[in-house]
């Protein structure tokens, strides 16, 4: 009977964080509909509003802006967001103060370093004043990240949302679109509408970090806390693979522009943009597992930590697929909403093979927060890695002589790479795999609605292609709808 008792706690505790984290994702989802969508529409914004080579001197300024940020935050999101987490779960809430210590102040003070030195840097880019303005706002970026982190550990998804997603978002749209309007648009004016709002959102995440952490501040009698070689053994190798990943992400943008010009760059960004959906989808559910598995884990509890990867899974790729085989099948159209000078061959090929590798990486689901979460930084540190060497040695090869098809080979080639490695390795060491029943039948649903059926059409005409997607967009929302108890 105690056996029974036990395993049915712990299928309750399961069910529990299940919930926790379709509410916590809900919230991560909508805020990201709003973030991907904003993205989305600043990059048409800058594409509308200036010339390819001026668009493609904004894309690639904020390339080396997030780069530079990945740099100076020194992995410390993913460990804030682990030991706050496992210290709440474990009612160690008085060595959360030892754990901000650790991870606040090197993060301050290597940003503001990081800035300087882009500073003195800056005459050897292409675009001297677009890097001095991004450096002046590079440690308010650096300091929401982790802020705002930190309030994720405590399974605080608002916060993360509203600042992040909604805040900042918005604030750059109506900057943006001001600037638009107005017909003053430069580089330099809507580089600085699109790095402005950082400012007030790291000092919004200041004040309810500060706020939230009153609640559970140490007895000085008893004082408890985390070590510095604690925290940052687990913490160091996830600053350089946070490093790699993000230039997974925006470097080929960058040696695009270095390597085939400003113009290439900005086609080269707008054809793959598509995939901010994608990222946003998976950052925000993955936001939302993350501490709860880093709490199941701790626990010693792996069915929890499974069946959370897989659900997980699941939403994730009910919410990517259909717009990743929507833009593949209609291409053109997407292309032309950011202007007739981007639709060209190697612009409708850059999606074409890219969509394959991102439609592996959404099946993967959370394969990098999973890892991180068991404690598996270092094994994180060498894949994102090996992917970072394929992605920079195939961009040298195949740029000069392919241009932008030759770097969306190179970033499609460095996905598979740094999804199917971890995948492997968790798979074999934990017996985590994302291929849960409701994964199988979210990928069975979403092939067969929006990509077979919709290219059964397709020889008709792009009009009844569309109509095929449409019909299947409705379905899609209305079995979400009916089975949302289920998901």
């Amino acid at each position: 009977m105690a056996a029974v008792a036990a395993a049915l706690t712990a299928e309750e505790a399961g069910r529990e964080e299940l919930r926790g984290t379709a509410r916590g994702g809900l919230v991560n989802l909508v805020g990201a509909a709003v973030s991907g969508l904003g993205g989305l529409a600043v990059t048409w914004l800058a594409a509308v509003a200036l010339s390819p080579a001026e668009a493609g001197a904004f894309f690639a300024a904020t390339s080396v802006f997030l780069l530079a940020g990945a740099i100076a935050r020194l992995g410390t999101p993913t460990g804030l967001v682990y030991w706050v987490a496992r210290l709440h779960q474990n009612g160690r809430d008085g060595a959360v103060g030892s754990v901000l210590k650790l991870g606040l102040w090197p993060a301050a003070i290597v940003s503001m370093a990081t800035a300087f030195g882009m500073l003195l840097a800056a005459p050897m880019f292409q675009s001297p004043d677009l890097v001095r303005l991004i450096a002046v706002f590079l440690p308010a970026s650096v300091a929401m990240e982790a802020l705002l982190a930190a309030t994720r550990g405590y399974r605080l998804m608002g916060p993360s949302v509203l600042i992040d997603k909604f805040g900042r978002t918005v604030a750059q749209l109506a900057g943006l679109g001001a600037i638009a309007l107005a017909g003053t648009a430069s580089p330099f004016t809507i580089t600085f509408a699109w790095v402005l709002p950082y400012l007030p959102a790291a000092l919004a995440a200041a004040w309810y970090l500060a706020r939230r952490h009153r609640r559970s501040r140490p007895d000085q009698g008893f004082p408890d806390r985390v070590s510095a070689r604690a925290f940052w053994g687990f913490t160091a190798p996830r600053a350089a693979a946070g490093v790699a990943q993000l230039g997974l992400q925006r470097l080929d943008i960058i040696m695009v522009a270095a390597l085939a010009g400003l113009g290439p760059a900005a086609v080269y960004t707008v054809a793959t943009r598509f995939v901010i959906v994608g990222q946003m989808a998976s950052g925000a559910v993955g936001q939302s597992v993350q501490p709860r598995a880093a709490a199941a884990m701790a626990a010693g509890r792996p069915a929890s930590a499974r069946s959370l990867y897989q659900e997980s899974t699941a939403w994730i790729v009910a919410l990517t697929w259909p717009v990743y085989l929507g833009v593949g099948l209609l291409a053109d159209w997407y292309l032309r909403l950011f202007g007739g000078e981007y639709v060209s061959g190697d612009a409708r090929l850059v999606v074409w093979i890219l969509l394959p590798a991102m439609m592996v990486s959404s099946a993967c689901g959370v394969v990098d927060s999973m890892l991180a979460m068991a404690g598996k930084t270092s094994w994180q540190l060498i894949d994102v890695s090996i992917s970072l060497v394929v992605n920079v040695g195939l961009n040298l090869v195949l740029i000069p002589s392919m241009g932008v098809v030759g770097a969306a080979i190179a970033w499609s080639a460095a996905v598979l790479v740094n999804n199917l490695i971890p995948l492997a390795q968790l798979w074999r060491t934990f017996g985590l795999h994302p291929f849960g029943a409701l994964t199988r039948r979210a990928l069975f649903a979403a092939g067969l609605g929006f990509g077979v059926l919709p290219l059964a059409v397709a020889p008709l005409g792009p009009l009844w292609t569309a109509a095929a997607l449409a019909a299947a967009g409705f379905s899609w929302a209305v079995a979400l709808l009916r089975y949302r108890h289920r998901i």
